[in-house]
């Protein structure tokens, strides 16, 4: 008994993140309820706060939900951390932005609809973050002699993130302008350009 609890315990908690994707994509972080998100979900307020403490909460379990993946797929792209997996997961993370409709709005959210007092908090968070990830990965001996002369792990780390910030913000605020999926491996192929030596 104590497990099938446990299992819908869990689905309520997911049926809320996916109540709060729709809701927050529709009026925004700071303009949503709780209890319209509970309404949506079809939960009471009491089971939001049972699994969140508040908005900014709900908003990080939604964002993790859809960044868990890719850092797992870093991992076992080739066992050895190299730049290429690094590449391929840039250019993974682009087509997942254009093909998978969750991952759209979660970060559609977060870029563009989260007006909320703590939202450029998070983006520094989730961008020192992203910079020390890459960082680590380039730092790794085979990884940082790949690099263009001069460049420095950090600052290549650096650029590699605020080019893909860009991508990300640019293309959710019009998506229909370019065909993301399909471009993906070139626009990640120009950024490695610029941070890996050519020699």
């Amino acid at each position: 008994m104590a497990r099938k609890t446990k299992e819908e315990a869990e689905a309520t908690r997911e049926s809320i993140l996916d109540a709060a994707e729709h809701v927050f994509m529709e009026k925004g972080v700071a303009r949503a309820s709780l209890e319209q998100i509970a309404r949506t979900a079809g939960v009471t307020r009491g089971a939001i706060y049972w699994h969140f403490r508040n908005k900014q909460d709900i908003l990080d379990a939604m964002l993790e939900r859809v960044r868990g993946p890719l850092g797992e797929m870093l991992d076992t792209t080739s066992g050895e951390g190299s730049i290429n997996d690094l590449r391929t997961l840039c250019v993974t993370a682009l087509s997942k932005l254009a093909e998978d409709e969750q991952y759209f709005r979660v970060y559609y959210i977060l870029f563009h609809r989260n007006e909320s007092d703590q939202a450029l908090e998070k983006h520094r968070v989730l961008a020192d973050e992203a910079i020390a990830f890459i960082s680590a990965l380039l730092e790794i001996p085979k990884n940082r002699r790949q690099l263009r002369q001069g460049l420095a792990p950090k600052h290549a780390a650096y650029l590699v993130h605020t080019q893909m910030l860009g991508l990300f913000f640019d293309w959710l605020a019009k998506p229909e302008r370019w065909p993301l999926a399909d471009i993906a491996p070139i626009l990640v192929d120009s950024i490695f350009h610029g941070v890996v030596s050519g020699d």
